[in-house]
């Protein structure tokens, strides 16, 4: 018999035998897997072991950079309240595992969650309850599904928010446990009663207060295999703020939108022209940029929304040039019937002119469909190349690349951006008809 549930603010993962029906304690324990880092520890007894499941370190939006410290675990709680077994082989269990459902946030930040007596602050001048009441985890509730083997090696783990399209934070999220698509019994599934469909499928349902979603992961699913690199050579990402914020009136920096993806403009030239198009060595020396977006979840506001960079050109260090506006590349959510919010739709590069967006406006009336930069001469080379479904997650990139034009004093259109040369990078966000920076 497997139970589930919480302790001392962790989850607990814990087995007993049944003689008779009856359960038991064990004399050897059966969960033996070793801890993964920051995500669980094993915790072994006379007779038998629990597996505490730990709150985990990051996530997205407002999630970003967080960490889960030893002092932080005090206040960080995880709740789990469903378990079904995980089959690589229908009803093979020597290959089998768990599937947990829990959730992790923080409750409160008065006392340790170790003992529920001491208090967090036991002097005047301690501080670990302001820091408990400045995460963006406070009373703000995340899904956490847990995979783990038959020896409670925690394989995988994913961390969900309720996704509301009208919102532009993740917003405090909870549910009951987590189901078995397959019934134990008969074997009947709804995803099929192939050997390569049962026991795959999980449901389970969570809510922010203004509805209720539904979802299923399936575990024998392949992952997109593509686009999981920024680039090679100087092509580094500059990861994105860990804290970003727009200073909203009334609402705490804490929690105020995160629009930064990580990003990189790489500049590279051309050995050899001949080959290139006579449209593009008219226009260009074979100069080329190329910009990469590190993609994650995103709430843009609205459903089909865009997350990217713009870069700014400047005459000195101090002194922006907005002459020849700005090039911005986005990443947009498919907005195609069926497509959710984790799929990838296109990448556009676009051209903003000067009297668009003037930075550091918050906002402008800019769609990336109705600025998209287009034409021969810039022999525009996009990755992915197509829509791609579940590309909106940590660990998957887009990318753009054009050729810049001739070095000149003046530019007609977009300017040239070179090794030496100045410029601003601004974060972008959108849905609609609006873009925020």
């Amino acid at each position: 018999m497997v139970v589930v549930g919480t302790m001392h603010g962790s989850g607990v993962l814990g087995r007993q035998l049944l003689t008779a029906g009856v359960a038991v304690k064990q004399t050897t324990a059966t969960l033996t897997g070793a801890s993964v880092a920051s995500i669980s520890a094993l915790s072994t007894f006379t007779n038998g072991a629990i597996e505490k499941i730990l709150s985990p370190p990051n996530g997205m939006a407002q999630f970003k950079g967080l960490s889960s410290s030893t002092s932080e675990q005090l206040y960080l709680q995880t709740i789990c309240l469903g378990i079904a077994p995980a089959f690589a082989t229908w009803q093979t269990f020597a290959t089998a595992g768990y599937i947990m459902n829990c959730y992790t946030g923080i409750p409160q930040c008065q006392s340790s969650l170790a003992d529920g007596v001491t208090y967090l602050d036991t002097s005047l001048t301690a501080t670990t309850s302001s820091s408990c009441m400045a995460d963006p985890r406070y009373l703000t509730w995340r899904s956490f599904v847990v995979k783990t083997s038959i020896l409670g090696v925690v394989t995988w783990y994913r961390i969900d928010s309720y996704w509301n399209a009208a919102a532009k934070q993740a917003a405090s999220t909870w549910g009951p446990g987590i189901h078995l698509s397959t019934n134990t019994l008969s074997a009947d599934d709804n995803s099929g009663v192939t050997a390569t469909t049962l026991g795959l499928t999980f449901c389970f349902a969570y809510a922010d207060g203004s509805g209720v979603q539904l979802n299923h992961i399936a575990t024998g699913w392949t992952a997109h295999a593509a686009n999981t690199s920024a680039g090679t050579g100087t092509n580094a990402l500059t990861t994105a703020p860990a804290s970003y914020t727009n200073n909203l009136p009334g609402v705490a920096a804490a929690f105020a939108e995160n629009l930064c993806l990580s990003s990189d403009l790489l500049l590279s030239g051309t050995t050899d022209t001949s080959s290139l198009d006579a449209t593009i060595t008219a226009y260009s020396d074979g100069y080329k940029a190329k910009i990469s977006l590190a993609l994650e979840f995103i709430l843009p506001g609205a459903a089909g929304g865009w997350a990217g960079v713009c870069i700014v050109y400047y005459s000195t260090e101090y002194v922006q040039n907005n002459t020849n506006g700005s090039v911005c590349f986005a990443a947009g959510v498919n907005s195609a019937t069926a497509s959710g919010p984790r799929d990838f739709g296109a990448g556009y590069l676009m051209e903003v002119t000067s009297s668009t967006w003037k930075p550091p406006a918050a906002s402008a009336s800019l769609t990336p469909s109705s600025g998209e930069l287009s034409g021969t001469k810039y022999g525009i080379a996009k990755l992915p190349t197509a829509a791609v479904a579940t590309m909106f997650t940590q660990g998957y990139y887009a990318s753009v690349e054009w050729y810049q034009p001739k070095y000149a004093s003046t530019y007609t259109g977009i300017a040239r951006y070179g090794k030496d040369d100045y410029a601003g990078a601004y974060c972008m966000q959108g849905a609609g008809s609006t873009s925020y920076f």
